[in-house]
């Protein structure tokens, strides 16, 4: 694969996240230097510097783009176990690093990522948090300044109840993260990029290779509802995970999860939602809201790359349709599924500069 573009160095030290904003028009860089870079693309396809700024006390770990019905937003997280939200300049400040709204504190570890909720016209903003200390944090906001936000329910991962069981949801814990946990574990999350089903979510914490889905509630009156635990198959690979990634449905009566694990293992999920009358749109006149079944139903459709190199990143294309993972080595590779609904790698590239004989064809 040839490569397109080159970014202007901007940070002075290890690069941490990469990530595209909503249209693709605006790239943002985060890394250990503490500092955010913003990068926008020309007409002539090339990245111009936009912006720079000191953003946190920490190296920052994670960033994330808010949907532009919610505004220009960013959403940062670092080591220095806070979130942060930006909002882009306007008017005379246009020129100026971008504006920070709030700080979200409370994690007692580090916060390894942060992501924005799916959009919704007319519904407030939200954003989605996991740190070291094993705690999904939801955060929301009414306030039209952006500066008051509101914590919802803190669910502490590995107590999740299972699916259909009656009990509560742990939104508190006594346990603390062990020294194992911080050095081979993996914390992340990934929303739902479908709102019919409200506001779902995917994520992982520690040393477990278990992906928990659960269905966050509109405010912190009611608790978080387990929907369905993805639990490797027996014949895998049991490793600690490193990623997620929720792919776009794009009209698919099904979905797709892909997670990444520390022993290179890429596994890719057809999750299944109930029928349609569960909904949170769907306004049933007859009132059977559950006749149509409540469960949803998980199957792994692909499992590969075990014994390679730690992920570092998986995600999605625009539609759902080709995967693209990272590892350590420095490698990113693309998938594609074909017609025997098997995945197949379309390519691969390396930040690497090719060697002479390489470069001429040997």
């Amino acid at each position: 694969m040839l490569q397109s573009a080159l970014l202007a160095p901007g940070h002075a030290d290890l690069v941490t996240h990469v990530t595209y904003d909503f249209y693709g028009e605006r790239l943002a860089t985060c890394s250990a230097d503490q500092k955010i870079q913003i990068f926008r693309k020309t007409p002539e396809n090339t990245w111009d510097r936009e912006t720079g700024w000191k953003a946190h006390d920490a190296p920052i770990l994670h960033l994330s783009f808010a949907h532009p019905v919610h505004g220009s937003l960013l959403a940062s997280s670092s080591h220095d176990r806070s979130v942060r939200i930006w909002e882009e300049p306007t008017g005379r400040e246009r020129d100026g690093r971008w504006i920070e709204r709030a700080v979200l504190t409370g994690a007692k570890g580090s916060v390894k990522q942060v992501e924005f909720g799916t959009a919704d016209a007319g519904s407030e903003p939200r954003v989605a948090s996991i740190s070291t200390d094993s705690y999904l944090r939801i955060y929301t906001s009414a306030d039209p300044s952006l500066s008051d936000w509101t914590l919802l329910q803190p669910i502490y991962i590995p107590s999740l109840p299972q699916p259909g069981s009656s009990d509560e949801t742990p939104v508190d814990s006594s346990a603390s993260t062990s020294s194992n946990e911080l050095a081979n574990g993996g914390w992340g999350l990934s929303w739902c990029k479908e709102r019919w089903w409200g506001s779902v979510i995917a994520s992982f914490a520690g040393i477990s290779p278990i992906v928990k889905i659960l269905s966050i509630p509109q405010d912190s009156s009611s608790s978080p509802t387990s929907l369905i635990f993805l639990n490797p198959p027996n014949n895998s690979s049991q490793a600690p995970l490193t990623s997620i990634s929720w792919a776009p449905s794009c009209g698919r009566a099904y979905h797709l999860i892909a997670s990444g694990s520390r022993d290179g293992t890429v596994r890719i999920w057809r999750l299944e939602p109930p029928g349609e009358k569960l909904r949170t749109d769907y306004n049933d006149l007859d009132g059977d809201a559950g006749s149509a079944g409540g469960a949803w139903k998980g199957e792994c459709v692909a499992d590969f790359g075990k014994g390679g190199a730690r992920i570092g990143m998986v995600d999605w294309n625009a539609t759902g349709t080709t995967l693209t993972t990272t590892d350590d080595e420095g490698i990113v590779r693309i998938y594609k599924p074909t017609y025997a609904r098997s995945w197949k790698l379309l390519g691969q590239m390396s930040a690497e500069e090719p060697t002479h004989e390489e470069s001429n064809g040997h």
